[in-house]
Order: structure tokens, then sequence, then C-alpha cells
């Protein structure tokens, strides 16, 4: 119990304490009959800590249970140390038409229906292959291809995680679910590099739980 509740517990029953004494200096009850109220205040005290520890209780095994399940999903091009990718065309060289990534899931839970995307600049949206299941531990490769132009209507989550992200790098997103049918979505940022920006390379990458309408 917080430092708060105690001193909301204790103003309640100085207060309660207070009209008890009041009535008993004004002869309007006795001490005797001064008890069973007091009696009935402490049991309704104590039902309603015990009622809300349960409360709390029950949140805290529920965000346990739920952390237990959750996936994590890292991604990664697969780069060396001081290697870049070439994203768009460099000195008569066309840019690749397809992107491996490489995601590992280290979280404690399966990650479900999975979905990579590629996301350029948020206008631009290409996605590439699902996959159904990925248990914690395993590591699964895709290519997203520079083809597979995002429908809108049927992918829209991608461009509604521009809400989420405030920024607007190239990014790698993965979509997926959890056991509870929580979705998430790991992103990987695609530097450019500082001289020539036709090359990229792996940026920060991070986690967000999304719920679609």
């Amino acid at each position: 119990m917080s430092r708060e509740e105690i001193k909301k517990l204790f103003i309640a029953g100085a207060i309660f304490a207070g009209v008890l004494a009041n009535l008993i200096a004004r002869d309007i009850i006795t001490t005797a009959q001064a008890i069973e109220p007091t009696i009935l205040f402490v049991l309704v005290l104590v039902t309603a800590m015990y009622v809300k520890r349960t409360a709390e209780m029950a949140k805290e095994m529920k965000e346990q249970r739920l952390s237990e399940a959750q996936p994590y999903l890292l991604l990664r091009l697969g780069l060396a140390d001081d290697e870049f990718l070439q994203w768009d065309t460099y000195q008569g060289k066309p840019a690749p038409r397809e992107f491996k990534v490489t995601m590992r899931n280290e979280g404690k839970g399966p990650a479900i229906n999975l979905l990579a995307a590629l996301w350029h600049q948020r206008k631009t949206y290409f996605v590439g292959e699902r996959k159904g299941y990925l248990a914690p531990g395993e590591e699964w490769q895709t290519n997203i291809s520079r083809l597979n132009l995002m429908i809108e209507e049927k992918e829209g989550w991608l461009p509604k995680l521009g809400e989420i992200i405030k920024q607007d790098d190239l990014i790698i997103a993965v979509e997926y679910q959890d056991i509870h049918k929580r979705k998430w979505v790991s992103y990987l940022h695609l530097e450019r590099h500082v001289d020539v920006e036709e090359f990229v390379t792996e940026g920060e990458q991070n986690i967000v739980e999304y719920q679609s309408d």
C-alpha cells in the first residue's frame, strides 16, 4: 500500500473517530453504542483493503502472463560492420530488386502471422512474404521485393504506423501477433551513407504494440 493510500485511510479513520467522539460528548450515543459502528467501520476498511490488494495481484499476474507470451523480433540485413547496401541506382548500376531480411525471435513467446514490409519515406510500401509461426530462438530469412507494391486497403497498418514512427528514414517493418492476439510491429531504420546516399546500412530498431481499428 502506498503512502498516499495510508494517508487517506488515516484521514478517514480520524474523521470517523472525530464524529463518534462528538456524538458521545453530546450524549447522543453512549460509548457502548459506539463500539458497533466502530467494528463495522473496521470491517469495511479491511474488506476494501483486501479487495484492492486482490485486484492488484490479479493485474500483476495478468501482466506477467502476457509478458511471458510476448515475442520480440530483432531484424538485421546481415551486413558486415563497414558494409553498406545499395539502395538506388549508382554509377549506372541498378539497385537490387529484392532485399533479404533476417529476423530472430528473442522473446519468450511465439510470433504468429508474420508479414515483412519495406517502407520508403512514408509514401511507398512494399510487402514481402508471410510466415505463420516463429518460435522463440528461431530465425526466419525472407525477401522483400520492390516490385511487390502494397495495396493500401489490404495492408493499411503500414501507413497508420507513420503515426507512431515520427521519422522519414527507410524502414523495414514486420507485423506479427502473440498467442493472445495482441499485434506487434518490429522495425529497423536504414540509414543512408553520409557521402553516398544511394547506399544504406542498418540503424536503430524498436518494437511497438500495435492495435488495428
